[in-house]
C-alpha cells in the first residue's frame, strides 16, 4: 500500500509540474504538441539479451528556439520499459521472463540542425517509476521482497537522437536512452565498481506533431 501511495504520489506532482510548466510555456508562445511512438528495451545484467520487451509510447511536448539552428525541448511522456525472454519450445526451452516497468519519463533535450530538414539531440531525462510487474514461467514473481521495493522509483538518464523534419506540422524521432544510474541492485549485492545492478536501455522511434 505503501508503494502504491508513493507512486501515485509521484506521478501526481510530475504530471502537475508538466502540465503547469506547459500552459505557462504556451502562453509565452513556445511550440507544443504531442508524441506517439513505439519502445524496445532491455535491461542489462539479467542474464538476458536483446531489445524484446515492445511497449506503446504517449506524451507531451514544449520548445524553445534559442537560435537559427538551436533548440531547447522538454516532454513529459509514458515510456514503458523492462526485459523478455520468450520460451523456445524447439529446442525444448520453456523458460520465460517478463518484466514490464511503466515510467513518467522528463526529458531535456538540446537539438542542433544539422540540415533543413535533420537535427540531431542530447540530453538527460527524469523518470519515476509508477508501476512494476515481473514474471517467470511459474507466474508473478514472489519472495520476502516484491519487485516494487526492489526497484528504484526514480532514474535518470543519457538521450540521444537524431529528429527528420517531415512537413511543417509532423517530425519523426529516432532516440537511445540508457540509464545512468541501476535501476535494480544485484540481488546477492554483489558489484564493481564499472558493474552496479541492472541498468535500462530503450531504442525508440516516434511521431510528434507540433499544434
Amino acid at each position: 500500500m505503501h508503494s502504491r501511495n508513493f507512486f501515485r504520489t509521484r506521478l501526481l506532482f510530475v504530471s502537475g509540474f508538466f502540465f503547469a510548466f506547459m500552459n505557462l510555456a504556451i502562453a509565452q508562445k513556445f511550440e507544443a504538441g504531442v508524441i506517439a511512438g513505439l519502445n524496445t528495451s532491455q535491461v542489462t545484467g539479467d542474464n538476458f539479451s536483446g531489445y524484446n520487451q515492445p511497449g506503446f509510447i504517449g506524451g507531451l511536448w514544449v520548445s524553445r528556439q534559442i537560435n537559427e539552428k538551436a533548440k531547447l525541448v522538454m516532454e513529459m511522456e509514458y515510456l514503458p520499459k523492462g526485459s523478455r525472454r520468450n520460451p523456445r519450445p524447439d529446442d525444448f526451452d520453456f523458460s520465460f521472463y517478463r518484466l514490464r516497468l511503466h515510467y513518467i519519463e522528463v526529458p531535456i533535450i538540446f537539438q542542433y540542425k544539422i540540415h533543413k530538414r535533420f537535427s540531431l539531440e542530447t540530453g538527460l531525462s527524469f523518470g519515476a517509476l509508477v508501476g512494476v510487474y515481473e514474471a517467470d514461467e511459474n507466474g508473478p514473481l514472489v519472495g520476502n521482497f516484491a519487485p516494487a521495493e526492489q526497484f528504484k522509483r526514480s532514474d535518470i538518464s543519457f538521450n540521444a537522437g537524431i529528429n527528420w523534419l517531415i512537413d511543417d506540422r509532423w517530425t519523426f524521432n529516432v532516440r537511445s536512452i540508457n540509464s545512468i544510474f541501476p535501476i535494480r541492485d544485484f540481488q546477492n549485492q554483489v558489484t564493481t565498481f564499472l558493474n552496479r545492478g541492472q541498468y535500462s536501455n530503450c531504442v525508440m522511434g516516434r511521431f510528434l506533431y507540433q499544434f
